[in-house]
């Protein structure tokens, strides 16, 4: 196994920049922790100790590795996380919590976050009692198989079939065409014994659509595809490259009729459909996909932000020609344009970790609601998580690469840990919906609500803030900003703004679909513009759940006994004003269009933004040391918590040297293979004498 190498950081041998940085934050930092990780925290803490004492979870050979050497070496930790869950008694939670520790991606994770909550939300109590123990135990591995070669976000298109044959009470599966087979299920490659299968249901030649089943794919004890299933790697991906992606072509393969998964649809010995109490419970695991992705766009974000920002604080550069410099270069960080750019990816990063959390309690709560049969939340918790995934995911890739580019050269480099962190993200625009879908998904959600209002006359279903501008449309061309120049921007006042400007972009929707006819063919003239109201809705959530998060922070401070004025709070409070002026200045001409926001204001929120840029100065190294990230999950020489960035880089290369094999005579790889050939040859043509050796 590798070491850790570099070692994991050492804080008593910590840099002098960093050392005086951290001494200059205004809060403790372990507060601020615990309002971020909340109750988890002890438990990270404890199973990331447990990890970091065996060489097996070092991260240190990642960067050196051949795709094949990256899977293995992800199986072997995945291995070691299953002997720890049974030696530590870990619970579901607790080995979740595990893998994120771990800084690598692996197999596993398809298994337990997708495979098992899909048996869990779609099988049978019956069913249950059969599969989820094998599951859980790692008798079976299995993995998600919807997407197909031809189709992806349009489910109901999908091509793969079960039709019941009653004479032999099975399913017979089936991928009738190329377009059809399962292409890019993670952990189907290699690592997979079974899928949930995603098939349309056909019963005496009706079709009931997409539904689940079980399906075995590899042979017990020899690992080998069975008849009628042929299975292979799609190939190398832009990033994520330790899971084994794979396709699937299912050749007329028949199951039990007991291996269709049962909770939420069934089907009878004589071929009867018992109809499903909600079709929407079919695709559960994907809704919570969507939200885990809102979540870890905030965390992935901080990551990234947590090498740059402590970087920035040890590389010195320029600025010598500065007179009060007196000669000596400046930290990187003190270059104005370097500070706005990682200060406001900062403050993106905490407001979608605020929403992130307030989406995986919504999710939560649809849960419980669906066990006890109720599905009143589905298509809000559904909607919301399409269009906030789309969001997100879409704003953290491109602030994650953004931040790599502030690291210069050596955020080029593998061992920043940056270029790994961003081709794994980059991902997320993709799966689980293709953005511009989503956005089109949550968008119909918001009209349909709202022309449902309408109609109805009853605003209790439609946000809030929506509803002032549905009673009177008058109101949107008379409200205008209480932004006061020269003063701090209230959240109140921000959080209005957006509301206005989600309004407004949803009365124009509206008003155009309405004057086209209300149809499919409306709808799809107005595509550019729903997708820019979905992007509003999700934007204004962002600011709205940041505001919020630090409400009732304050009420649970106050409640404690404590200053509300002192800690982290009020530098929170800060990080979301700044929050919100950067998003509405970077779309400022949606706020403006109307009158809405005038010119001086728009003049004022430039200035203070600019304002709380500088007073987050000697605050930063503090909010990202607070997301509490391990150097060897960060996995990054640039960005260790003792900042030896140098040596680091140095030890990490000659590391890499040594894993590095020798020529074919024991040389520099490629020399006797090639170079000595080339270098003879110039030799020759210049008549200069073999080298004596």
């Amino acid at each position: 196994m590798p070491p850790f190498i570099p070692p994991l950081a050492d804080p008593s041998k910590t840099v002098s920049s960093l050392t005086s940085e951290r001494a200059l934050v205004s809060f403790p930092i372990e507060p601020l922790t615990q309002f971020l990780h909340g109750a988890n925290l002890d438990i990270q803490r404890r199973i990331r100790a447990q990890l970091e004492q065996d060489p097996v979870f070092s991260n240190a050979d990642k960067p050196f590795q051949s795709r094949e050497g990256m899977y293995v070496r992800s199986l072997e930790k995945a291995s070691k996380l299953v002997e720890l869950r049974k030696k530590h008694k870990w619970g579901e939670d607790e080995m979740m919590l595990a893998m994120m520790m771990v800084g690598d991606s692996t197999p596993q994770f398809l298994h337990e976050a997708l495979f098992i909550p899909t048996l869990k939300t779609q099988m049978s109590d019956e069913q249950l009692k059969i599969w989820l123990p094998r599951a859980e135990n790692y008798e079976i591995f299995g993995c998600y198989a919807q997407t197909e070669l031809a189709h992806g976000s349009n489910l109901r298109k999908l091509e793969t079939t079960a039709t019941y044959l009653p004479d032999s009470d099975a399913f017979e599966l089936d991928t009738p065409t190329i377009n059809s087979m399962k292409w890019w299920p993670g952990a189907l490659a290699r690592s997979s014994t079974h899928c949930v299968l995603y098939a349309r249901l056909l019963l005496h030649g009706k079709d009931y659509g997409v539904h689940p089943f079980l399906l075995q794919i590899r042979a017990a004890g020899t690992h080998q595809p069975l008849p009628g299933i042929e299975i292979g790697d799609i190939g190398p991906k832009i990033g994520f490259n330790t899971i084994d992606n794979g396709f699937l072509r299912v050749k007329k393969v028949q199951i039990p009729r007991d291996q269709m998964c049962m909770r939420n649809a069934r089907v009878n010995r004589q071929g009867e459909y018992e109809t499903a109490k909600h079709a929407k419970l079919n695709y559960a695991t994907m809704v919570a996909i969507r939200a885990n992705i809102v979540r870890n766009a905030g965390f992935a974000l901080g990551q990234a932000l947590t090498v740059a920002i402590r970087y920035s604080m040890v590389r010195v550069q320029g600025g010598d020609r500065i007179p009060s410099q007196n000669g000596q270069e400046l930290k990187v960080i003190d270059h104005g344009m370097q500070r706005y750019r990682l200060t406001t990816s900062l403050a993106l990063s905490y407001a979608m970790l605020m929403t992130g959390r307030v989406m995986m309690d919504l999710h939560r709560r649809n849960l419980k609601n669906v066990a006890k049969g109720e599905v009143g939340l589905m298509a809000e918790v559904h909607a919301t998580s399409s269009g906030l995934k789309a969001l997100t995911s879409d704003l953290s890739t491109a602030h994650v690469e953004d931040t790599r580019r502030a690291c210069g050269g050596h955020g080029y480099s593998w061992l920043s840990g940056l270029p790994e962190l961003y081709t794994t993200l980059l991902q997320d625009v993709t799966v689980e919906g293709e953005n511009t879908i989503l956005h089109l998904q949550t968008s119909r959600w918001l009209l349909k609500t709202v022309l449902g209002a309408i109609k109805s006359k009853d605003l209790s279903k439609v946000p809030s803030g929506l509803r002032p501008a549905l009673q009177d449309s008058k109101v949107l061309e008379h409200e205008t900003s209480t932004i006061v120049p020269g003063k701090p921007v209230a959240g109140e006042a921000l959080i209005a703004a957006f509301w206005h400007r989600e309004a407004r972009v949803l009365h124009e929707v509206v008003s155009r679909i309405v004057r086209d006819g209300a149809g499919e063919e409306a709808m799809a003239k107005s595509q550019v513009r729903m997708v820019e109201l979905s992007r509003t809705h999700g934007e204004g959530m962002l600011v709205r759940n940041f505001y919020e998060a630090l409400a009732k922070e304050e009420a649970e401070v106050v409640a404690r006994g404590g200053d509300p004025t002192k800690g982290h709070l009020p530098v929170l409070k800060m990080l979301a004003e700044l929050h919100a002026l950067h998003r509405l200045l970077e779309q400022a001409g949606d706020f403006t269009e109307d009158g809405y926001v005038n010119r001086q204001q728009i003049v004022w929120c430039k200035e203070r933004r600019a304002q709380l840029v500088d007073l987050l100065r000697y605050e930063l190294i503090g909010l990202v040391d607070a997301f509490d990230i391990s150097d060897n999950q960060l996995n990054s020489a640039i960005g260790r918590y003792d900042g030896r960035v140098y040596e680091s880089l140095y030890e990490w290369a000659k590391y890499g040297m040594s894993l590095q094999r020798k020529g074919s005579e024991g040389g520099v790889l490629g020399f006797d293979e090639v170079l000595k050939d080339v270098f003879a040859e110039g030799r020759r043509l210049n008549g200069t004498p073999a080298p004596k050796l």
